[in-house]
C-alpha cells in the first residue's frame, strides 16, 4: 500500500509530461490543449478536479480503429459507462502551479488553462492552516488524492459518502 501512495504522490507531483504529450498552444494568460490526452479513443466527457483528470463515457468512436488505452488513467465501471481517472493532469509547461484548467467537451474535446495565483492542485504543500482541497489528504506536507478506484461521477453514485477525484469518499 506504502508502495502506491508513493507511486500516486510521484504522479500529482512530478507533472512532466512524455514527448508525445500534446503541446499546450498559449496567447498571454490563457493556453489551449486542443487534443487533450484521455483515456483511449472513445467518446469521453472530462472534467478537472484539483489538477486531476477524471473522464466519463468511453463509447468507441465511429468509423475509428481503436488505438492502445493510456496507461497513465485508471479506469473502473459506473453502470454502463466507464470513468476513468488521471490524477496528474497536463498542465501549460508541465506544472500546474499557478493555473487552473477546464476541459471543453463539445465541439470536440480540449483542455483550456487561465493564470491563477491561487488555485490548488493535489501535490500542493499543506499543513494544519493551509488545508487540501476537499477529497485530498494531507500526507508528508503534500496534498494526495487516495489511490483511485474508479466508479462515480457525481456524489448520488456514493450512497453515504461523496464523489471525490472519480471515486467514492470512504473517510474524512
Amino acid at each position: 500500500m506504502r508502495g502506491t501512495v508513493l507511486v500516486l504522490l510521484a504522479l500529482a507531483c512530478a507533472r512532466e509530461a512524455p514527448p508525445w504529450t500534446p503541446r499546450f498552444a498559449c496567447t498571454g494568460d490563457r493556453c489551449e490543449q486542443r487534443h487533450p490526452r484521455l483515456p483511449d479513443d472513445g467518446e469521453w466527457e472530462c472534467v478537472d478536479m484539483a489538477g486531476a483528470s477524471v473522464c466519463r463515457g468511453g463509447e468507441p468512436a465511429a468509423g475509428v480503429v481503436p488505438g492502445p488505452p493510456d496507461g497513465r488513467w485508471s479506469c473502473g465501471a459506473r453502470g454502463a459507462e466507464r470513468i476513468c481517472v488521471d490524477l496528474a493532469g497536463d498542465f501549460p509547461g508541465g506544472s500546474a502551479d499557478g493555473w487552473r484548467c477546464r476541459y471543453e467537451n463539445a465541439p470536440r474535446p480540449r483542455r483550456l488553462c487561465q493564470r491563477d495565483a491561487a488555485a490548488h492542485h493535489l501535490g500542493d504543500r499543506c499543513t494544519p492552516r493551509e488545508p487540501c482541497v476537499d477529497g485530498a489528504q494531507c500526507r508528508d506536507g503534500r496534498c494526495q488524492a487516495p489511490p483511485p478506484r474508479p466508479s462515480c461521477w457525481l456524489d448520488s453514485d456514493c450512497p453515504g459518502s461523496a464523489c471525490r477525484f472519480g471515486s467514492c469518499r470512504t473517510g474524512p
